[in-house]
């Protein structure tokens, strides 16, 4: 199953730079049903995050107030729910209704959110190691003009 999860994560067309907005875009051009986030003020005994699956569209709320990061992982765990059960990577563990089967579909989703996550940042590791690549090479002809400029003057 995680070879599932794997393939289905190299498929996703991944915006760069990397937006969650973006990637929602470039999913719903893929899909038959949109995929909507949303913001929320739950409160109480509520989870951080939430699916909700409709026949117009699939919406993936969480709170307002949480930390960005977080929200980008659940973000991501959500998506990997609706994208998963998309591609019936779930396999036969039918009816949803049974305890194991949603064990296993949260461990799916949160091993996708993980995969994902890590193909993204890895991308935003690699562009800004070039990034610092070219500040360095900046950085290096600013001191090579002032060693020039020093010696003119000597």
């Amino acid at each position: 199953m995680i070879a599932d999860v794997g393939r289905l994560v190299g498929e996703i067309p991944v915006p760069r730079p990397f937006s969650m907005n973006g990637l929602v875009d470039r999913l719903n051009r893929l899909r038959d049903k949109p995929i909507r986030l949303m913001r929320g003020d739950l409160s109480g005994a509520m989870p951080t995050g939430m699916l909700i699956r409709t026949e117009s569209a699939d919406y993936i709320v969480v709170i307002r107030d949480i930390e960005r990061g977080h929200a980008r992982h659940i973000h991501f765990h959500e998506l990997g729910h609706i994208l998963l059960e998309d591609a019936d990577a779930a396999g036969p563990c039918l009816p949803r209704a049974d305890p194991r089967c949603r064990e296993v579909g949260e461990l799916m989703a949160e091993e996708f959110a993980h995969q994902l996550a890590e193909r993204i940042d890895a991308h935003a590791l690699s562009r800004d190691r070039g990034r610092d690549s070219h500040a360095v090479v900046a950085l290096g002809k600013t001191f090579a003009a002032a060693t020039d400029l020093r010696d003119a003057n000597a």
